[in-house]
């Protein structure tokens, strides 16, 4: 069957886009190369400064170094326990983690000749700057015009949002949120479209189709699904009896290969997705999104594209759709039904109500997250809007015909400038204020340096909701320093993935129960500040006093007051918020739970609590393991206090214990009577180690076997 694809240069409409000629050329070039030159200089605090994050980015890089431990060690740098946030949780079990893992691997490539921290924020800092030759590329690939792919690039990285979460650059620098991950994820976007396009229309390409989506899986799972969103609208566009069959053959093969490579992450993910918090507390608007009036009036007044500044990039998107509107070539149509699916999923639960519930895994989806799709649609849009200016100019001799292009694009792009060299001097302030303080401060390199030579256990320096947001330098607080040196600590939670985190917000600490329940041995406190009087002074200086409470370790034998059957989250929440704020857990009475494991349980007699005492001793606690010898004469409940998951294999003497789930959220085990030794280790499952290796090979085997596909699309056209 003949191939019906039509090169961009064969529509005379956009041959004059494609042609900008002699003197059109430096002045494309100019309009992408005045950004990436502007963000190279603007956003350079974010490279030279290495000072702890007070976002999101402080747990990436937790995560980079923790990786960088596990693979030091022999641990699976895939999968492994990270202890030092939220009580404990396995991170990469289902978060992405290939950007972290890039940091850790280039650590070694470049023989550790440069350090961790440098390596992760020039990563970030290239990426940052980087956005405009991506864009540009992806653009012309996807059949755009050498003008719409210059004008879109040069001004998505000057996008102006209200805090949105999208591709504006608040959603990554220091006074913003930190989405290392979803950097990673807004190039991969722009790719794997381009990618797949690529193959639906030529035929050609599966291997860099195959590639780049599964790079975005393994970044962002959230831009990972909406790609498929994204990948059946741009098989919509076009589509007829003629080419049904091989774009759809061609869409399939690349995606099953692709979800082969990565079925190491999310499978297991589904599998055992139930251990994963959707936290409560967590602003309904971002699993609701804000309807469509909202988002509507944010798009026609400029609040999603020019937010605190002339809405120049607005205009260009509306002539953008007027261009796209009559203008029937591909591209044009794909900006245009991309740009309407993505405003009607980003409208939310509050616009659809049940109908959402269709999407599939509805029950976690953050649809206020969907900004990312309309942000994609709205560049290539500017990109059309410029184009469109440029055609209008079309009259003039070539030379004057580009110095007036350039002149009048350059000027629409002054306010963007302008606006984001107002927010970029905002936050080179902001993290100079942090390095002074910082640098001022010794008392904390003093409480910080003593806090790591002492015994295992979890540090608090307050929350967000009490005097924690007192201990300051600058915009970060102390918590923020414990998370950077990686001390384990009971701090304001991140991101809330654990089945408990939640409860870190209920922290009463002028309760000592609370204290031997958490494992809080230490507390970091301003001087003089009021504390309780079961604390002991560890060490103070003129700014701080470091406590410390008397616990029992990170394990205790326990009273089980009956088992529950647990349906849902929410349930688990309740009550494990009810027991903390109840009467059990002074008297050392704990709640047995079956959750998410399809055991049940009739209600057995009472537990107590070891009789005549009990015995724990040889506490050795490391990153993912904790080893104990314990002593009880009658059998009983010993709880490890770290979150439970069903990954920790635990052994008395060595041999395998079954552990169950105890209120809250930890790990329960019954020990026989008598003096044992008890280790509980975190382990990778088998299968996910099975899965990674088939991936890796079928990635392999998609590399080397990349002419066989050519005979497969064969097979695919000639039954079309």
């Amino acid at each position: 069957m003949a191939r019906t694809d039509r090169s961009p240069s064969d529509d005379p409409k956009r041959a004059a886009g494609d042609s900008p000629g002699r003197w059109g050329t430096p002045v494309l070039l100019l309009f992408v190369c005045v950004p990436i030159a502007f963000n190279s200089v603007a956003l350079l605090p974010e490279l030279r400064l290495p000072i702890p994050s007070l976002n999101d980015g402080a747990v990436h890089y937790l995560f980079v170094q923790r990786a960088s431990e596990a693979l030091a060690a022999g641990e699976n740098p895939f999968d492994h326990w990270g202890p030092e946030l939220e009580l404990g949780f396995p991170q990469f079990f289902y978060y992405q983690h290939l950007p972290h893992l890039t940091v850790v691997f280039l650590h070694r490539l470049l023989l550790k000749q440069m350090d961790l921290l440098t390596l992760f924020n020039l990563i970030r800092y290239l990426l940052l700057v980087g956005f405009p030759l991506t864009v540009y590329w992806s653009m012309r690939r996807l059949g755009f015009s050498r003008v719409a792919g210059a004008v879109a690039a040069g001004s998505a990285a000057l996008l102006s949002s209200n805090d949105r979460y999208g591709f504006e650059y608040n959603s990554y620098v220091w006074r913003g949120f930190g989405m290392y991950t979803q950097l990673w994820a807004m190039h991969l976007f722009f790719i794997t479209l381009a990618c797949f396009n690529h193959l639906m229309e030529r035929g050609t390409g599966y291997v860099a189709a195959v590639i780049s989506s599964t790079l975005l899986a393994m970044s962002h799972l959230v831009y990972a699904y909406m790609m498929a969103v994204t990948a059946l609208a741009l098989l919509a566009v076009g589509l007829n009896r003629a080419n049904a069959r091989p774009r759809i053959g061609r869409l399939a093969v690349a995606g099953a290969l692709a979800a082969l490579i990565t079925s190491y992450f999310w499978l297991p993910f589904l599998l055992l997705k139930a251990y994963l918090s959707a936290s409560p507390y967590l602003q309904r608007w971002k699993y609701d999104s804000f309807g469509a009036g909202d988002i509507t009036t944010w798009l026609v007044n400029g609040d999603l594209l020019d937010y605190g500044r002339l809405p120049v990039l607005t205009l260009l998107l509306a002539l953008g759709v007027s261009a796209a509107l009559l203008d029937r070539a591909r591209p044009a149509l794909v900006a245009l039904v991309l740009l309407l699916v993505w405003l009607a999923l980003y409208f939310g639960r509050h616009t659809w109500g049940t109908l959402a519930n269709l999407l599939p895994m509805h029950e976690g989806l953050l649809f206020h997250r969907f900004v990312g799709g309309v942000h994609l649609a709205a560049i290539f849009l500017i990109g059309l809007g410029g184009e469109w200016l440029w055609r209008r100019l079309g009259p003039l001799p070539e030379r004057w015909r580009a110095v007036a292009a350039g002149a009048l694009l350059l000027t629409l792009m002054v306010p963007a400038l302008r606006e984001r060299h107002r927010f970029y001097g905002l936050n080179a302030q902001w993290m100079e204020r942090a390095r002074r303080a910082l640098d001022d401060d010794p008392d904390a390199r003093t409480i910080l340096s003593a806090l790591k030579d002492l015994p295992p256990g979890r540090t608090y320096a307050g929350l967000r909701a009490n005097w924690g947001k007192g201990l300051q330098f600058g915009d970060l607080h102390f918590y923020d320093l414990l998370t950077f040196h990686r001390i384990v600590a009971l701090s304001p939670p991140y991101s809330s993935w654990s089945l408990n985190a939640d409860l870190i917000w209920h922290f009463a600490d002028h309760n000592p129960t609370h204290y031997d329940l958490f494992n809080v041995r230490y507390v970091v406190a301003p001087r003089n500040f009021p504390m309780p009087t079961f604390l002991r002074r560890l060490k103070e200086t003129p700014r701080y006093t470091l406590y410390r409470a008397e616990t029992s370790g990170y394990a205790r034998y326990a009273a089980i007051t009956g088992s529950k059957s647990i349906d849902s989250q929410s349930s688990l929440f309740s009550r494990n918020k009810a027991w903390l704020l109840g009467a059990d857990p002074p008297l050392g009475r704990f709640v047995r739970y079956a959750y998410a494991s399809g055991e049940t349980h009739s209600e057995p007699p009472a537990i107590q609590e070891c009789p005549g005492g009990w015995r724990i001793g040889g506490e050795r606690v490391l990153r993912g393991r904790i080893d104990l010898q314990v002593e009880c004469r009658v059998a009983s409940t010993l709880v490890l206090k770290t979150t439970y998951h069903p990954n920790w294999r635990v052994t008395i003497d060595g041999q395998r214990a079954q552990s169950f789930m105890v209120s809250p959220s930890f790990i329960g085990v019954e020990v026989p009577g008598g003096a044992h030794q008890v280790k509980a280790e975190y382990r990778s499952p088998l299968y996910r180690t099975v899965l990674l290796i088939l991936g890796a090979f079928t990635l392999l085997a998609t590399v080397s076997l990349r002419r066989r596909f050519a005979r497969l699309d064969t097979l695919f056209s000639s039954r079309a």
